[in-house]
């Protein structure tokens, strides 16, 4: 029996066996008369346990958009079938095939001699399938003196001096500061001006289709994208300036991997 004498509890032998020596108590009032002596340990291991209980599990929608965001931001090399499954866990590898499954997400090969496609959001295909097409999305795109090229009707500028660069970048200041055009200086001294959806449409495209093929010429891609040769030539000096590409020999570009 427990005796309470000023601000101490004297156990007898059999109570203070049921209590480890060392360890902290908190006694709490259950009813009238009946106390609780909890252990402080056993308190918070309980609430750490509750805790977790109650902490919202991340749901499958979440999960989803997990794996359609890493599929919008990703490098199309970095897509492929396979390569990019080894990237996700494995509640996120569960999301991707119910993608797939419910075509929310599909597997898009650039030509069908490749063994592997690419994951693809249906969403973003609709909405490049939705932008106007430019003449330099055409393979057989006659082909023009410099100043005919238009970023109305082709995408792009072709700048043949320093002084024009500097003329371009100030007329379409607005649309480069906003991130619509890009621009870049080609080794053969030319400047390039290019509306970036054009460009983001098909760098990935031109990327994966060489890390299938890692020495191309620009007839070989043109003809593969469906792209006019200059078009292709503007994108892949913007790859040479990643890292990505290097020219081994005129219009011959090799895949960096």
């Amino acid at each position: 029996m427990a005796k309470v004498f000023g601000n101490n509890i004297v156990l007898n032998t059999e109570e203070t066996a049921l209590l480890t020596e060392g360890h902290e108590f908190e006694l709490i009032p259950n009813q009238k008369g009946v106390f609780l002596l909890i252990e402080k340990e056993a308190i918070k291991e309980n609430k750490e346990t509750q805790q977790l209980k109650t902490k919202k599990p991340l749901s499958t929608d979440e999960e989803k958009q997990q794996v359609i965001g890493l599929i919008r931001k990703g490098r199309l090399s970095d897509l492929v079938e396979g390569k990019f499954e080894s990237t996700l866990n494995e509640k996120q590898k569960k999301a991707l095939l119910e993608l797939v499954a419910t075509q929310q997400v599909f597997v898009f090969k650039l030509n069908e001699t490749y063994k592997k496609g690419v994951y693809r959001v249906k969403d973003d295909t609709k909405t490049e399938e939705n932008r106007e097409k430019k003449e330099s999305e055409d393979f057989n795109a006659k082909e023009k003196s410099f100043e005919e090229y238009t970023l109305e009707k082709d995408g792009f500028l072709v700048i043949r001096s320093k002084e024009g660069a500097s003329s371009a970048s100030f007329e379409h200041e607005k649309q480069i500061r906003e991130g619509h055009l890009k621009g870049i200086k080609s080794f053969d001294g030319n400047y390039y001006l290019i509306q970036t959806d054009l460009l983001d449409n098909y760098i990935n495209k031109i990327l994966l289709s060489m890390s299938q093929k890692n020495i191309q010429s620009i007839e070989e891609l043109a003809s593969t994208n469906k792209i006019s040769k200059l078009l292709v030539r503007i994108i892949c000096e913007f790859l040479k300036d990643e890292g990505e590409l290097m020219e081994k020999k005129k219009e011959t570009y090799q895949y960096i991997k």
